[in-house]
């Protein structure tokens, strides 16, 4: 087809005009006149009329089925940006729809202090925001895109790359997930052509050469396939494609193989009339040829996210060949070459059918993206990995299905579920066993989140396996509002020590209490612990007073009791705070995990990192009731801790661990040669 305006507009108009009505032929050609006046004089690089640019768009949507008011934008779509026309004078020409869908794919102007990469990721929060509220934006850029990647050779090879690149990461992408693989695979070829151009014109030398031959195959296949279903009296079209470059491409990487290893270069297709048939033509099949065991996928019963459905089954064709059959009715055909658009339902003004809506429910996360997210390169990070990541389809215990990016974990799946599912998660179970938080999930895993209500939310330890950003940012959020609120605390506590209050009985201590420690004159062997009622801190002058049983309790000299004390005949010893003593930590651990395997080994590891003995160690199970009856275990131990560890990083080190619920620990100084106190009494120091 050639480039002349009127030539293109006349088949645009012949290709649309019995779907659109006279009203959507009229709305056309009014777009048309509109487009064509504000771009005169205007050319594009290729040194052609810039309104073949609109045209071609348009064109390319045509194919796609859709409604007037899109084919009005498509044509305008770069009027805003490109001529000056503001989009007030498009909403009043052509109404609200087509002004918003222009306005969706029009990019703001270059703002003033922001980079241009900055600008770039602005640019692309908007088109996806505008995207999420209706879908005939990304539609439009899509197209846009792929007509701009079919022209893309006059550009700088510079330019190439980034257009291409782009191209790749994001609109390749959206094309996927909206289903409409037949711009995906162009704009992957078109891509794969500039990004690594060495390596897709020897491919396409090998297909060229290796073509004749395969179709000549591949057309005895078909024939013996049609055999088949009519000895069967089953009513089909057999049909081959051509698989794309980009798509041989990256089988050859993911399997390791070179080209001439590759035989399904033409991907062979059985369509029939309903879905009954799909499985009955897949029996046929499966028996007629050798299949390969765990290459049979049903996306019928369970369609892609982007509602893509048939059955794929690889078998082994009579000259030894593993070769791959797609079997699905026409409706899935119509929806595998459009997608999305299939299911289009725009009429007389109307909204989408309800079905269709709950189908693109994963558009809705953008909008509750932006309003958690200020940034706009995490906002484009987050859309990339959660909604173009390789998908993983898991159920949940009642058959829901949720889908997860590639590599997802129970974490991910719990707060895709619910925030709070999320922030009460201690443990997971996936096919009905125990497993690590960590776990990646595969497609068809049916996973059990188990909640407590006593935990203590998400642990810092998660953001090194979870993959969805989305739980990624629930996680942050979390540990940000933690930090903020222990600041807080820890400012209005400040603030309340400083307030001025009249001393009632001590001075203020300013000393850490783990400098200084009481030793009473001559005692050895002799639990030494500071009495309650006077609670004296250094450097206070202190006695002892030898108790019954519980050791020697350390006084203040001023302490009010201590006349009673010696009245009663109680014995007094002399006692001086000193830090000249030599002292060691005991700490007593007690830790709830739930019962996995490893667990005594994932602790000690933690305290051999440290430096630290560890001994007494003791464990046991029991069914926690609130956690839907699984076995949590209990494990208690004593660790001697060195002045130099750190006591608090181990235990943070503990919490980390995901399947560990709590870590609680008490501590007892030793120093001298005295006893450690009792576990009820005040620590010293």
């Amino acid at each position: 087809m050639n480039n002349d305006p009127e030539e293109l507009f006349r088949v645009l108009l012949s290709k649309t005009a019995s779907y659109v009505g006279e009203e959507g032929v009229l709305l056309i050609e009014r777009a048309y006149k509109f487009a064509k006046d504000a771009h005169t004089g205007q050319m594009r690089m290729s040194a052609e009329g810039y309104i073949s640019h609109p045209l071609n768009v348009t064109l390319i949507l045509s194919d796609l089925h859709l409604d007037a008011e899109t084919y009005a934008a498509a044509l305008l779509h770069d009027v805003v940006e490109d001529t000056g026309a503001p989009i007030e004078e498009v909403r009043k020409e052509f109404g609200e729809n087509v002004a918003f869908l222009v306005n969706g794919v029009t990019k703001l102007k270059e703002i003033k202090r922001v980079s241009s990469e900055e600008t770039k990721l602005e640019n692309l929060r908007k088109m996806l925001l505008a995207m999420a509220q209706d879908i005939r934006v990304v539609l439009i850029k899509l197209a846009d895109r792929l007509h701009n990647m079919r022209t893309l050779s006059y550009l700088p090879p510079e330019r190439q790359k980034e257009i291409a690149r782009e191209t790749m990461d994001i609109y390749v992408p959206l094309a996927h997930r909206l289903g409409i693989y037949t711009m995906k695979w162009e704009l992957e070829d078109l891509s794969f052509r500039y990004l690594e151009p060495e390596k897709y014109y020897e491919l396409s030398r090998k297909v060229t050469r290796k073509r004749g031959e395969r179709e000549k195959y591949v057309e005895g296949l078909i024939e013996e396939l049609k055999a088949l279903m009519d000895a069967n009296g089953i009513k089909a079209e057999v049909s081959g494609r051509p698989k794309n470059l980009y798509g041989i491409y990256r089988k050859m990487i993911r399997d390791g193989k070179e080209f001439e290893e590759i035989y399904d270069i033409i991907a062979l297709r059985i369509i029939v009339d309903d879905i009954p048939t799909c499985y009955q033509v897949l029996g046929i099949v499966n028996n007629h040829y050798t299949f390969v065991p765990g290459r049979i996928k049903d996306y019928i019963a369970l369609p892609k996210p982007n509602m893509y459905q048939s059955l794929h089954t690889t078998v082994i064709t009579k000259s030894g060949e593993p070769f791959e059959i797609q079997i699905r009715t026409w409706e899935m055909h119509r929806h595998d070459e459009v997608g999305i658009a299939a299911h289009w339902k725009y009429k007389e003004g109307k909204n989408l059918d309800r079905d269709y809506e709950t189908k693109i429910n994963w558009l809705r996360q953008i909008l509750d993206w932006q309003k958690e997210i200020r940034s706009s390169k995490e906002f484009v990070e987050r859309v990339k990995v959660d909604l173009f990541s390789e998908e993983v389809l898991v159920f949940t215990p009642k058959g829901d299905v949720i889908e997860l990016p590639q590599g997802a974990t129970p974490v991910d799946f719990a707060f895709r579920v619910h925030t709070d599912i999320g922030y009460q998660c201690v443990g997971a179970r996936v096919n009905g066993v125990m497993v690590p938080l960590s776990t990646e999930l595969k497609t068809g895993d049916r996973v059990e989140i188990i909640t407590s209500k006593t935990s203590k939310g998400p642990k810092r330890d998660w953001l090194k396996f979870v993959k969805s950003a989305s739980a990624r940012s629930r996680i942050k959020a979390f540990l940000r509002k933690q930090y903020e609120e222990k600041k807080a605390a820890e400012v209005q506590l400040l603030k309340e020590e400083t307030i001025e209050k009249p001393v009632l009985r001590k001075p203020q201590v300013r000393r850490e209490p783990e400098e200084f420690f009481p030793v009473v004159s001559g005692v050895r062997g002799v639990k030494i612990s500071i009495a309650k009622c006077c609670e004296p801190h250094p450097p206070e002058e202190i006695v002892g007073y030898v108790t019954r049983g519980r050791g020697i309790k350390i006084h203040s000299k001023t302490c009010k009791n201590l006349g009673e004390i010696i009245e009663r005949g109680g014995k007094i010893l002399p006692a001086i705070w000193t830090n000249d003593v030599s002292r060691k930590l005991i700490a007593f651990f007690r830790i709830t995990s739930w019962d996995v395997p490893g667990m005594i080994y994932k602790i000690s590891e933690v305290f051999a990192r440290s430096n630290v003995n560890i001994e007494n160690f003791h464990a046991s199970k029991k069914v926690d009731k609130k956690s839907h009856g699984h076995n949590l275990s209990y494990i208690r131990f004593v660790a001697d801790i060195d002045t130099r560890t750190p006591l608090n990083e181990i235990v943070k080190e503990l919490e980390g661990i995901q399947e560990i619920v709590k870590v609680r620990v008490s501590k007892r100084w030793i120093y001298e040669d005295s006893y450690p106190e009792s576990e009820g009494s005040k620590n010293i120091g």
